[in-house]
């Protein structure tokens, strides 16, 4: 059904009309009452839960948080902890004079055998050192003899070869002299 008030059309519902207004109720029905309800609960749930984590956060934060004294307290305490320093201070000077002897002549002793072992470690190092050295050197004047042996049979074999190339170069020209006075001959 359509109603023309104030120059706008609205359509109303019947059950509108019979009640006698437009505006709805807040729990029309069973099951929103319960939805209602339920929410209500849960929303009951949260603030438990959370005003439960609000103690326990606040009993922690008191029992964690160091709480400041009085300055006259402070400074008897302060007090209590210098006469405190200074007596363990007196009792480690104390301890520190005593030291025996014998540990002192100990450490010297062990000082020393260092100093011997070190000494002996560097004697060791630089007799190694200086065989290293004459092997190095026996080998490079075995490889130089050596050297010297192939290039004195590398000479030899030069010579020997310079000497058959002008043996052969004599022995073709005797040929050849020798085929000339034949032909010479030959040509008389």
């Amino acid at each position: 059904m359509s109603l023309t008030v104030g120059g706008s059309h609205m359509l109303l519902c019947r059950t509108a009309i019979r009640r006698g207004s437009t505006k709805k109720t807040l729990h029309t029905s069973a099951s929103r009452m319960k939805a209602i309800e339920n929410q209500s609960r849960k929303n009951n749930l949260k603030l438990l839960t959370g005003v439960g984590i609000f103690g326990f956060t606040a009993v922690v934060a008191a029992n964690a948080t160091f709480v400041t004294k009085t300055p006259e307290l402070v400074a008897v305490e302060e007090e209590a902890e210098t006469v405190e320093t200074e007596k363990v201070e007196i009792e480690a000077v104390e301890a520190a004079a005593a030291v025996d002897e014998e540990t002192a002549v100990a450490e010297a002793a062990q000082i020393a055998a260092e100093k011997a072992l070190a000494a002996e470690t560097i004697k060791i190092a630089a007799e190694e050192a200086e065989a290293v050295k004459a092997a190095r050197m026996a080998a490079e004047e075995v490889a130089a003899a050596e050297a010297a042996r192939i290039a004195a049979e590398e000479a030899a074999a030069a010579e020997a070869a310079r000497m058959a190339a002008e043996e052969a170069t004599a022995a073709e020209a005797a040929i050849i002299a020798a085929e000339e006075t034949a032909a010479a001959e030959a040509a008389r």
